[in-house]
Order: structure tokens, then sequence, then C-alpha cells
């Protein structure tokens, strides 16, 4: 009887454990970019928080800064003006920052108004990965068990059959 020269069963079970460790880390991928994305979320709505509360402090300090351009107005020394160029510098720069934490509030809102879109389609283009990880690797896996154990028993039964 002609036999079968079966000598790499071992390679099978090395693709089996690099095919193992390739879904293991796929998974673990797919869960760290879950968290991120997670992650990224609690992030854009604490940065919002933040810019809304730098948006009061702004707001109150272009308003000292007006009351003390106001005040320094009305402050006459003879028959000249007085020198309010400190005040007007405070004053722009209080616009300035009220002005920049806006920015940042906007860019915060727009940021989260696009990210479900955005996860949305991650999510489509990671689905069909993901169903090969839970699903079609797990198939292959047990399929490659599978032959690895119909070719080592009939290496048994070869073995036995040339020594009897």
């Amino acid at each position: 009887m002609p036999s079968a020269q079966v000598t790499a069963v071992a390679r099978l079970a090395d693709f089996k454990a690099a095919l193992q460790t390739f879904a293991d880390r796929g998974k673990d991928a797919m869960s760290s970019n879950g968290m991120e994305i997670r992650r990224s979320q609690d992030w854009l709505e604490s940065q919002l928080a933040l810019w809304k509360a730098e948006i009061r402090r702004a707001e109150e300090a272009v308003v000292a800064a007006k009351n003390e351009l106001a005040r320094k107005k009305m402050m006459r020394i003879s028959d000249r003006p007085p020198d309010t160029t400190d005040q007007e510098k405070a004053l722009r720069k209080a616009q300035a920052r009220l002005a920049y934490a806006e920015e940042k509030r906007d860019n915060a809102k727009k940021w989260l108004r696009q990210l479900p879109d955005a996860v949305e389609e991650y999510d489509g283009q990671a689905r069909p990965f993901q169903d090969v990880l839970d699903h079609d690797l797990a198939k292959m896996i047990a399929f490659i068990e599978a032959k690895i154990a119909a070719l080592e028993e009939y290496q048994r039964v070869h073995s036995t059959g040339e020594t009897a």
C-alpha cells in the first residue's frame, strides 16, 4: 500500500499558533480602538466644559477692563484727557483672550458633532474585520486542528501498520 509522507504536521501547528496570536492581537487592537474612541469623546466633552468656563472668566475680565477704561476716562486732570493707553491695552488683551476661548469652544463643539459620524464610519469599516476575528478565524483554527488530528491519526496508524 503506497503511503503519504506526512512530515509537516508541526508546521501546521505553528501556523495554527500564529493564526491564534493574530486573532488575539487583532481583538486587543480593536478593543484598544474602542477605548481610545471613548477617551476621545470624554476628552472633547471636558475640553468643551473647560472652554465654557474660560469664556466666563474672559467675559468677566472684559467687563472689568471696560469698567477700568471708563473710570480712567472720567478722570480729568486740568484740560487734558487722561492717558488710557494701559487700560486700552488691557481691554484688547481681555477681548483677545475671550475670542481665543470662544474659538476653542466652537472647535470642541464642532468636533463633538463630527465624532459620531467618524465613529460610525470607522465602525462600518472595522465591523468586517471584527467579524473575521470573532467568527472566521475561530472556524479556521478549528479546521486546522481537525486536519492536524487527522494527520496525526494517519501517522499513528501508518507507523503501527509498518511495524506489524
